[in-house]
C-alpha cells in the first residue's frame, strides 16, 4: 500500500490527470492541481527541514526518487506518501464532485480515495517509516493547503465573472 503514495506513481498519475485536464481545456483546475501538486511537494519539503524530526528506529533515510538517492536525509515530520496521496484524492473527490453526476458514483469514488488514504498512512507507520503523528500532520496540513487553494482558485474565478476585475 506504501507504494501507492510514491513520488514515482504519484507523478504519473499527476502528469496524467494534467494532460486530461489540458486536453479537456479546463485551465482553472489544471492551474489548481498545479499549485495543489507543486506547492505541496515544496510545503512538504519546507516543513521537514524547519522540524527535523528523526524517522522512528536508527536508520537515517534519503530522499530517493526513481531509485536514485540524493544526499538529502529525509525527516520524518510530514509524511510526504500520506501528503501526496491526501492532495491527490481530494483532488480526485473534487473532480468526482464537479464532473460526475451521479450521486452513487460521487459517493462511491469518494470513499475509496477516502479508504486508499487510510491505507497509505496506515502503511507508513506499520512500515517503521513514521510516527502517528507524521501522517496525522500530514493529513491536517494537506487538507489545510487544497481548502486554502481551492478558496482562492473559486475567489479569483468569482472575481473574474462578477466582472470587478478587467482584462
Amino acid at each position: 500500500m506504501s507504494m501507492l503514495g510514491s513520488s514515482e506513481l504519484i507523478l504519473i498519475v499527476t502528469v496524467l490527470i494534467g494532460l486530461i485536464l489540458l486536453i479537456r481545456r479546463s485551465w482553472t483546475n489544471f492551474f489548481l492541481f498545479f499549485v495543489l501538486s507543486v506547492g505541496g511537494v515544496v510545503l512538504n519539503l519546507v516543513l521537514k527541514m524547519l522540524i527535523r524530526r528523526d524517522r522512528p528506529g536508527d536508520e537515517v533515510s534519503y530522499i530517493e526518487v526513481f531509485n536514485m538517492e540524493l544526499q538529502l536525509q529525509s525527516y520524518s515530520y510530514p509524511s510526504g506518501h500520506t501528503m501526496r496521496a491526501t492532495i491527490l484524492c481530494l483532488f480526485l473527490i473534487f473532480l468526482t464532485i464537479v464532473y460526475l453526476r451521479r450521486n452513487a458514483s460521487k459517493i462511491i469514488i469518494s470513499a475509496l480515495c477516502i479508504l486508499l488514504l487510510g491505507f497509505i498512512a496506515l502503511s507508513r507507520v506499520v512500515l517503521d517509516a513514521h510516527h502517528v503523528t507524521d501522517v496525522i500532520g500530514a493529513i491536517f496540513v494537506s487538507l489545510t493547503w487544497f481548502f486554502l487553494c481551492l478558496y482562492f482558485f473559486h475567489k479569483q474565478r468569482s472575481m473574474f465573472s462578477m466582472g470587478t476585475i478587467r482584462w
